[in-house]
This record gives structure tokens, C-alpha cells and sequence, in this order.
């Protein structure tokens, strides 16, 4: 057998996945800490491992992986702020109408036009995300 690398090191959480994503790719990694002896705060960096020969393929799988991930981690940001954004408006929107409405009329019809769109975006985010398993 052929000189192991260690090509990765990851938390004790993530390994089978490393591991599983790597073996996919008909390569064979090797996990080389034991992760049944890690200790009981699970800080610790699980070394994963790859014969030589296969190291560059194993890097560029590893890399291509992360990538993916952290294009998914900033569209999720982006529609999290997006989202915050919104609703910071919609408040400061509702405190200055509460603000100058003496009456209160108006305070109630604008809190009941958000009731109602947040219930629509709600119903809408739901029944999109059931047509998306519905197509898998």
C-alpha cells in the first residue's frame, strides 16, 4: 500500500460526510485519529487521510465541496438580511404611524395589512417548498 496524506481535518461531526463524499468518488480515505477517544467537549480535529497517488483528486473533491457550500451560506445570508431588512422597515413603519395617529385607526389597518401578508408569504414559502418535493 502506498504513502497516506493527511488531505483534511475536520470536526468529529462532519467525518462519515467527508468521508462518504471522498469513497463516492471511488477513492479511499482513511480516518487516522481514533473518534471514539476524542474526549468529551468534541473539539477536537479528526485527520482524514489519502494514499499519495489519489491526494491531488481528494484535494480538488474537498475543494469543489467547500465552494459549493459557501455559495449556498451566502444566498442564505443574503435572503436572511433581505428578510430583517423588511421587517426592521415594517416596524419603523408601524411605530411612526402609531406615533402620529391619534385616533388609532390607522395603526390597526396597518398592522392588519401585515397580519395579512405575512400570512401570505407564509402560505406561499410552504406550498413552494412542498412543490419542490413533490418534483424530487
Amino acid at each position: 500500500m502506498s504513502e497516506m496524506v493527511t488531505i483534511y481535518t475536520a470536526h468529529p461531526d462532519n467525518v462519515s460526510q467527508i468521508v462518504h463524499l471522498l469513497e463516492s468518488r471511488n477513492l479511499h480515505p482513511v480516518v487516522v485519529d481514533d473518534v471514539g477517544k476524542i474526549g468529551s467537549y468534541r473539539n477536537h480535529q479528526i485527520r482524514i487521510a489519502v494514499p499519495l497517488t489519489e491526494r491531488d483528486m481528494a484535494v480538488g473533491i474537498l475543494t469543489q465541496a467547500e465552494q459549493s457550500n459557501k455559495t449556498r451560506l451566502c444566498e442564505l445570508v443574503k435572503m436572511t438580511n433581505t428578510i430583517f431588512i423588511i421587517i426592521i422597515a415594517l416596524l419603523v413603519l408601524v411605530a411612526i404611524v402609531g406615533f402620529f395617529d391619534k385616533q388609532g385607526k390607522w395603526f390597526f389597518i396597518i398592522w392588519m395589512l401585515i397580519t395579512a401578508c405575512a400570512g401570505i408569504a407564509l402560505i406561499r414559502w410552504a406550498w413552494h417548498d412542498k412543490s419542490r418535493d413533490i418534483d424530487q
